[in-house]
């Protein structure tokens, strides 16, 4: 079973603004977003409409908006769970025909914008310690993403010094177990109000 990437945000959306939210990406307007479902569309064609829908089935109190090319955002009361079937070793080393990373990155620093998050914390969905911060997404926990990040502190250690470094090989194994935090400015603000 393979890893895809997640990233988790913060933000203070109500369910309104969250489909608010649904209607600017449907027009086009996040530049870095579009930027990196384009990437994306020649492998998924069937997606040429490029349209936002949310998902009707809440889970754990959560809303899903599902996006072409396999992206999609859970949101949870306060955090904001970004995922896409990029694998999460394919993240980690940027290795295909063309750069995943930069583009990904600058999609989740343009979210964190918009969301009005500080951050965004970076980790495998499944299979390592490390994922288990999902579990505070759902009603039963519903926690911020502050203790996303302290809870990673305290249970997995510091973050990774860098996105590369999280990648580690050994003789007969590698090992990609760990998660790093992407640090904006301080003038990040929410822009909802704005588009």
């Amino acid at each position: 079973m393979g890893r895809d990437f997640t990233s988790y945000l913060g933000h203070s959306l109500q369910e309104n603004e969250i489909f608010e939210f649904m209607n600017v990406l449907n027009t086009g307007e996040l530049k870095a977003t579009n930027e990196f479902i384009q990437q994306f569309l020649p492998y998924n064609p069937e997606d040429k409409d490029l349209t936002w829908k949310v998902d009707t089935f809440r889970l754990g109190g959560t809303i899903s908006l599902d996006g072409p090319c396999g992206l999609g955002f859970t949101f949870s009361e306060h955090v904001c769970m970004v995922r896409h079937y990029t694998r999460w070793l394919t993240f980690l080393l940027n290795d295909l025909e063309f750069d995943i990373r930069t583009p990904l990155r600058n999609m989740i620093r343009e979210l964190a914008w918009c969301l009005g998050s500080r951050f965004a914390i970076y980790a495998p969905d499944s299979g390592a310690r490390e994922s288990g911060i999902m579990d505070f997404m759902w009603e039963d926990e519903n926690e911020d993403i502050e203790c996303m990040r302290n809870w990673l502190l305290q249970n997995c250690g510091p973050p990774a010094g860098s996105i590369q470094a999280i990648y580690k090989e050994f003789e007969d194994h590698i090992q990609t177990d760990g998660y790093y935090i992407d640090v904006f400015d301080d003038d990040i603000h929410s822009a909802i109000g704005e588009l």
